[in-house]
Parts: structure tokens; C-alpha cells; sequence
């Protein structure tokens, strides 16, 4: 999948785990390098992404892993609209924020411009047409290469595109959350990029006693197989693989292809 001129094969590397898991910046650096290694072309973060007292601990992270690394730099997405004051993680979808947002994440990654911007979250009191066109101004002026949405429906897809091209859309899905398939799918007929957060299914999210049967048929991790699922669902669909250390990239990272056979036990169950 073609996006803000990056090509995007298999998973994406989220970033949420470097700041609320508690491991060192040094394993988190290492986590960046290893998904590097392992071929992996799109990094998501977040100004949200953070620590207590720490202005964008996430995208600090990023942006000191990268400086090391030479070569082709992989697509960085991160978001506004939504931050951390405290124990609080506010959201506002005015045009000042996202711009002062997009300011302080481009000064943390230490960039002239951001290869995918992200409205976080729709704010219910900020039209979505404002919030959107403030997006779309930073992206003529040059400071973002892209746009995109998270947590979003379809009839706010189709808003947005209305107002400006938007090449992503980032909202929860996974083998045992899969309601917002039909958004994927509806994305695919729109050209647009469909990243999947939280594939392995959120914090007390349990695998299905189907994933786990065909992990041990394959010989793999139930997340590789979680990933896998994804991935066969539509090409437009980029797993964000939430990792803090080298190893689980790496394994999240590592290919695996389905049978029709696997595809028919993981067939989620109807709603």
C-alpha cells in the first residue's frame, strides 16, 4: 500500500508501548532498530504517547532511533488532537491545537516535515470540517505530506474526503474485535490506507481458541497468526504491532501466510 509516497508492506510499529509499559528508552531505541531490521516501513505514534511530566515521550524515542539509522528513513505517522495534563488525556479538534500540536511533534521528531499527520480523535464540539481543513492547510504549506483520521466512522470518512485527500484512517480492529471490518473494506474501495490498532485485541483482549489451535499448527505465535488474519482481510490493511522490545517486533514481524482452511476456523463469529 502506497502512502505519503512510502510503500507499506505488512505491519506497522505502534508506539503506545514505549511510553505505558514502563522499559527503558534503550530497549525502546533497540525495539525501533529491530523493526527497522525486520523490514518494517511505517512507524505510528503520538503526542498522547507519553509519560507523566514528559512532553512526547514517544516521539522523542523515535526521533532519537532515528538519527541513528542511515539509509532510507520508513514513513512516520503521529497524531494531535489529544495529550496528556496529569492523569487527564484530553482531545480538541480546534485548528489553533492541531497546528500547535503539529509544531511540537515536528520540533520532538526533529523534522522539517511529517510523512502522515493524524487527527487523533473527532472532537463533538469542533466541526469536523474545521479540524480537517486545519489538517489540510498544514499539508499545502508543506509541513505534513499527508493527512489522515483515527477513530473514525465512515459517514466522517466521507465528511473529510469531501474537504481534502486523505490518505489514512487508524481505528481498532482485530480477530476479536472485527465490527469496523466493513470500514476497512469500505477504505479499500476509497484508496484509501486502513491502520489497525490494537490487532492482537487491547489490553484484556483474549485470543480465540481458533488462533491458538492454528498458531500450533504453524508453529508460530498466536500474534503472528492475529497479524496474519488481518493482513488477508483487505491489502489496504496495515496492522500497528505494539512492541518494547526487539524480540516481539521481530516475531510480529516475521511473515506467515494462511490457508483458505486456516481463513475458514478464524472466520470471526456473527455479531
Amino acid at each position: 500500500m502506497l502512502i505519503a509516497g512510502h510503500q507499506v508492506e505488512g505491519i506497522g510499529l505502534g508506539t503506545a508501548q514505549f511510553a505505558f509499559r514502563g522499559g527503558t528508552a534503550a530497549d525502546s531505541v533497540a525495539t525501533v532498530h529491530a523493526a527497522l531490521d525486520a523490514g518494517v516501513t511505517l512507524i505510528d505514534t503520538a503526542l498522547a504517547y507519553t509519560r507523566l511530566g514528559v512532553e512526547s515521550y514517544a516521539e522523542q524515542i523515535v526521533a532519537r532511533a532515528l538519527r541513528l539509522v542511515q539509509g532510507s528513513q520508513p514513513l512516520v505517522a503521529t497524531k494531535g488532537g489529544h495529550w496528556r495534563d496529569g492523569d487527564q488525556f484530553p482531545v480538541s479538534g480546534r485548528p489553533d491545537i492541531l497546528r500547535a500540536h503539529c509544531e511540537i511533534s515536528l520540533r520532538t521528531l526533529g523534522v522539517s516535515r511529517i510523512g502522515l499527520y493524524q487527527l487523533h480523535h473527532v472532537d463533538p464540539l469542533v466541526p469536523l470540517a474545521d479540524s480537517v481543513g486545519a489538517l489540510e492547510d498544514l499539508r499545502s504549506e508543506g509541513r505534513v505530506a499527508a493527512i489522515g483520521l483515527s477513530n473514525v466512522s465512515l459517514g466522517q470518512l466521507d465528511a473529510a474526503l469531501a474537504i481534502a485527500p486523505i490518505a489514512s484512517v487508524q481505528n481498532h480492529l482485530s480477530l476479536t474485535a472485527p465490527d469496523d471490518l466493513p470500514m476497512a473494506l469500505a477504505c479499500a474501495e476509497r484508496n484509501v490506507a486502513y491502520l489497525a490498532y490494537a490487532p492482537f485485541g487491547g489490553p484484556s483482549g483474549m485470543p480465540p481458541t481458533a488462533a491458538l489451535s492454528v498458531a500450533r499448527q504453524h508453529g508460530v505465535s498466536v500474534h503472528r497468526v492475529l497479524l496474519a488474519w488481518l493482513r488477508a482481510q483487505s491489502p489496504n490493511i496495515v496492522p500497528l504491532a505494539g512492541a518494547s522490545r526487539p524480540a516481539t517486533i521481530r516475531d510480529s514481524a516475521a511473515p506467515l501466510d494462511l490457508t483458505p482452511e486456516d481463513l475458514g476456523v478464524l472466520r470471526p463469529a456473527p455479531a
